[in-house]
């Protein structure tokens, strides 16, 4: 058990810990060629809903908001999860590796395109994935976003992808802070 989460099993038999725990379970996220689970053996959640039980209320207000950015973006499935895994690198987050290199990899990241994701210096041959990676990491710096870098992701990806991609990158994000600060860590 992580002692920073405490004993959710006690927060789980409310109704709104019950039904956090019942969108994890079915649906989307519980379906079949589902990258990875964030229900363990034992019907417990892992990874960030298993915080979110500690405020359940803020869990159901913030997992459809998980759920769109998963299953519902115009971003292809490869440029979410090259943005995801750039986050992941930049916080340092084991859980949204974890979780987002099987993602990536279901999404049709090569292995290369990973590790290098990983280390910081990918190579896209596809313009708009070179425009996500760019716009992500200059996103990650804290630094002011140029006219210029913001017209070429633009021209790249469309306003709309650029709308999602910034809250992509500002949700997982938060998903790291909150796994850092609880110390949740990936599954053994």
């Amino acid at each position: 058990m992580n002692r920073r989460l405490g004993d959710a099993d006690v927060l789980r038999r409310s109704a709104a810990g019950q039904e956090l725990l019942r969108r994890f379970t079915g649906g989307d996220r519980a379906g079949r060629g589902t990258d990875f689970s964030l229900v363990d053996a034992d019907g417990r959640l892992t990874g960030p809903p298993a915080i979110w039980q500690l405020s359940p209320d803020l869990g159901l207000a913030l997992e459809p908001l998980g759920h769109t950015v998963r299953f519902s973006l115009t971003l292809s499935r490869r440029t979410q999860e090259i943005v995801v895994l750039t986050v992941a690198r930049a916080e340092d987050s084991d859980f949204e590796r974890w979780a987002h290199v099987r993602a990536g990899r279901a999404a049709g990241l090569s292995e290369e395109e990973i590790a290098a994701l990983l280390e910081g210096e990918p190579q896209f041959a596809d313009p708009a994935e070179r425009a996500a990676h760019a716009l992500t990491r200059r996103l990650l710096t804290g630094a002011p976003i140029e006219d210029a870098a913001f017209d070429a992701a633009v021209d790249a990806l469309g306003r709309q992808a650029v709308a999602e991609l910034v809250t992509l990158v500002g949700y997982y994000r938060m998903i790291a802070l909150q796994l850092r600060a609880f110390d949740v860590r990936p599954p053994a």
